[in-house]
């Protein structure tokens, strides 16, 4: 017999010294399955490595010839990794493998072997008594792994795998009291104490024995089961009917019963309808019967898929605790896949919903995802123009900017002021903020400045003959740069007392082709098409690689930094969200958290005030202010 094991898992790492991976492995077409649990303390540079030799190792040898006996397949599988581990520490050294606190059980039909080496524990729950089933294993070898346990398990039997001593944290009747809710309700109360320890670093894996569900009969196997049924059914009907005739079948009665039939008198019709009516009452419940057999093996399948959803979903949520999140939110969408896919049935679609809805949450608190359910304007422009059309806006002095093609309205403290025309010959697609000249200046669709100077408007020159095409601006002290991604090149103008100087090529060695957005805060960040980020700094581009991103920005449009803010604030108006990257953590960005607007429509701009507590967005015709 085999045993239904429900498994859940989680992992607290207090710092880059620990390393933690806990992983599972089984195989088609065998029942065997494996928990491995292992912590490695002060090997930052190998540590992944060699944990994940470990379980290669672990995984191709056992799984290699499954109809072996599972004791010898585990113990070839051991031999293999300490000398694999040997073979490390003789190349490299010693340290470089680190400490190493593992416990790996195989569980074959009811029989559990388990092995383990230094901190590392498993604890047996039965019929509340706990008893520690590693204490011995570790010798006196300096191989990893030294000796086998190995003992049956029962059905309600509760299995713990940790790479620390739990027993430092509560009692035996403690943890057995925990123990007696289910394992994700027992995890997460064993979690609760570990981080009430402030320093422990451990990983827990828990098991719970349950009998396995009792066989349905697949709905293929009973399909074909009534379809063969019903064929011979029908072939005995008509060979029936074709051998014996009316007359035969009259005088078989006549002669059980003693009564005389005629078959003379009878309505041949009559009696076909009410024959062929039994067949079709047979025919209905024998397809009812198939229905609901059917129905039931669905059913069970669906319930099994539920329960191993809300598994996966409390392995999300710890990875993610873990700040594994790229993991935690890939495991989060194969459970969002399947969850809707169960939708699309008849059967538990409120269990799929509360799925759904317990998806979002966990993503959003992995994610550090701030949704923003109502939104009031800060500034309405529609108040001033009924037709308002805002295509961005620039903030100086304070005080906000928003552009039209054609039209200047300023705002101060939220109110519009009478909007002003540009230039009535001239459409305006971009501006940028010139703080040391306390002007603005506009970029035109036919490849002009003008500036907006002291409550006036004037066209710009350029030493060259033409200004240089461009697909956004920005400024920078006396600098004025023009995103060119048609020319591969970002041009740097000197503002000079009443003009520009040439155009000077900035970039040197990035690729801009795509290049849709530009910011400058001595650095200077493009935003490509697809949501590619290039960092620029003295003409040279620069390694940038966001650490634990966790949003997608493919359909991102602008980006926005200034000098005085730490992060770099990105818009991607199509799923109504800014994602928030911190520029330098320790030397390189990271992720911080993203803001979703569910409710605001047509987005066109973003700006961010230099305490960085408030976040405003710009639609066509109104400016909407955020606390973050």
């Amino acid at each position: 017999m085999s045993f239904k094991i429900i498994a859940d898992t989680f992992s607290v790492s207090r710092d880059s010294d620990h390393f933690i991976l806990l992983k599972t492995l089984k195989k088609p077409r065998t029942e065997d399955q494996v928990w491995l649990a292992i912590e490695i303390v002060d090997n930052a540079k190998y540590a992944r490595a060699t944990a994940q030799s470990i379980i290669d190792t672990m995984e191709g040898v056992f799984f290699e010839n499954a109809n072996e006996d599972a004791y010898e397949r585990f113990e070839n599988a051991l031999k293999e990794i300490n000398l694999i581990i040997r073979n490390i520490q003789e190349k490299k050294g010693v340290k470089t493998i680190g400490s190493v606190s593992a416990i790996i059980g195989v569980l074959s039909g009811e029989t559990l072997h388990i092995t383990q080496s230094k901190n590392a524990e498993a604890y047996l729950i039965r019929k509340g008594k706990l008893s520690m089933i590693s204490e011995g294993l570790t010798g006196k070898s300096e191989d990893l792994f030294v000796n086998i346990a190995s003992g049956e398990l029962l059905p309600e039997d509760k299995v713990i795998f940790a790479t620390s001593r739990l027993l430092r944290l509560a009692t035996q009747s403690q943890i057995v009291q925990i123990m007696q809710d289910g394992v994700t309700e027992a995890l997460d109360s064993v979690r609760d104490l570990v981080l009430s320890d402030q320093e422990l670093s451990v990983g827990v894996t828990c098991l719970h024995v349950k009998l396995p569900a009792r066989g349905t009969l697949p709905a293929a196997a009973t399909a074909t089961t009534f379809g063969h049924y019903l064929e011979a059914l029908e072939q005995g009907w008509k060979k029936a009917a074709s051998l014996i005739g009316w007359q035969k079948i009259a005088d078989s009665i006549s002669k059980k019963t003693g009564i005389k039939l005629k078959t003379k008198g009878l309505n041949r019709n009559k009696i076909l309808l009410a024959i062929l009516g039994a067949i079709l009452l047979l025919i209905l419940s024998v397809t009812f019967l198939m229905n609901s057999s059917r129905d039931g093996a669905l059913r069970d399948e669906y319930r099994l898929r539920i329960e191993a959803m809300n598994q996966d979903l409390h392995t999300a949520n710890t990875k993610g605790y873990a700040n594994e999140k790229e993991t935690a939110n890939a495991i989060l969408d194969k459970v969002e896949k399947e969850a809707r896919d169960i939708l699309g049935t008849n059967f538990f679609r409120a269990e799929a919903l509360t799925l759904l809805e317990k998806v979002q949450q966990t993503r959003d608190s992995i994610n550090n995802t701030m949704r923003l359910a109502e939104v009031k304007p800060y500034a309405d422009l529609s108040a001033k123009k009924e037709k308002a059309e805002a295509l961005g806006f620039v903030s100086l002095d304070d005080n906000f900017y928003v552009y039209e093609y054609n039209t200047l309205f300023q705002v101060i403290l939220s109110q519009v002021l009478d909007p002003k025309p540009i230039d009535e010959t001239e459409v305006v697609v971009r501006a940028a903020p010139m703080e040391d000249f306390d002007l603005i200046a506009f970029l035109t669709q036919s490849g002009r400045i003008i500036e907006y100077d002291n409550g006036q408007f004037r066209s710009a020159n350029t030493e060259d003959a033409n200004w240089q095409p461009a697909v956004d601006m920005a400024a920078y002290g006396k600098y004025l740069y023009l995103l060119s991604p048609a020319k591969n090149q970002i041009f740097k103008y000197t503002r000079l007392r009443a003009s520009y100087s040439a155009a000077a090529g900035y970039n040197e060695d990035a690729d801009l082709a795509e290049a849709i957005s530009m910011a400058i805060d001595g650095d200077i960040y493009v935003l490509k098409k697809g949501g590619e980020i290039v960092k620029i700094y003295k003409s040279k581009k620069q390694p940038f690689t966001v650490e634990d991103m966790a949003a997608d920005i493919s359909e991102a449009t602008k980006i926005f930094t200034s000098i005085e803010t730490k992060g770099l604030y990105i818009l991607d108006p199509v799923n109504k969200k800014v994602i928030i990257v911190d520029k330098d953590v320790n030397g390189v960005p990271r992720y911080r958290k993203q803001v979703v607007f569910e409710n605001l429509e047509d987005v066109q701009s973003l700006h961010v005030d230099k305490a960085e507590d408030k976040l405003y967005l710009l639609t066509k015709k109104a400016i909407y202010q955020i606390d973050i």
